[in-house]
């Protein structure tokens, strides 16, 4: 990005003391660009995206989830195709905020995916770990919901399979202090029940790269 102040800087004529009131300002800003670009290498050091979460001022960091482009079967689709026909505006980049991700596998299967990160969450949610919501964010009664278990990142994959207008479908989620996933399979281009979604969703986070829990 080019900032137009320079260019005027140097078009003025100006004297000597304003020459030399210039010259500071030109290191500032010199000085100002050079600690922007190393604050960027810096977090964007070591495979994921790292996010500032109180400013480019802030020292600490946090590293947000890095999302597979492929697990078990399954590859990410491409740019602009999706089955998230109820977002109005599908987001696949996790550091711009939550993301609705489509992963598509042979035979017409498709896995519908959210991850929300969230870093500052676990301060500031009134949410039990024993809540599920649904792909669409609807909450789940609990006596609906069977538990599995989520591998090495630890805690609890939750299913249940729930009714949306005329279609039954499997829906999975699985959370920890600042990542929340959400799982429900699709068959040619409609959500279903499935089996094979807890083992699903419990390959995808395995896979996602998570910072540890704090």
């Amino acid at each position: 990005m080019t900032d137009s102040s320079f260019s005027d800087d140097a078009n003025v004529a100006s004297s000597p003391a304003q020459s030399a009131s210039g010259a500071r300002r030109q290191r500032s800003r010199r000085s100002l660009l050079v600690g922007g670009a190393v604050v960027v290498a810096a977090l964007l050091v070591g495979g994921g995206t790292w996010l500032a979460t109180r400013g480019v001022g802030d020292e600490s960091g946090q590293k947000a989830p890095v999302v597979p482009t492929a697990f078990a079967g399954y590859k990410e689709a491409k740019s602009g195709d999706t089955e998230w026909s109820q977002v109005a505006v599908v987001n696949t980049d996790i550091s711009k905020g939550r993301v609705n991700l489509t992963y598509r596998a042979s035979g017409g299967r498709a896995l519908l995916i959210r991850v929300k990160y969230e870093p500052d969450a676990a301060s500031e949610s009134n949410e039990t770990s024993q809540d599920l919501y649904s792909i669409y964010d609807s909450r789940i009664d609990p006596h609906q919901v069977k538990t599995y278990p989520a591998g090495a990142v630890g805690g609890k994959i939750r299913c249940a399979d729930i009714v949306i207008g005329r279609t039954t479908l499997t829906t999975c989620g699985w959370r920890n202090s600042t990542t929340d996933v959400a799982l429900a399979p699709v068959l040619n281009h409609h959500e279903v029940v499935s089996a094979e979604a807890p083992s699903d969703l419990r390959t995808f986070i395995n896979a996602l790269q998570i910072a540890p829990s704090k």
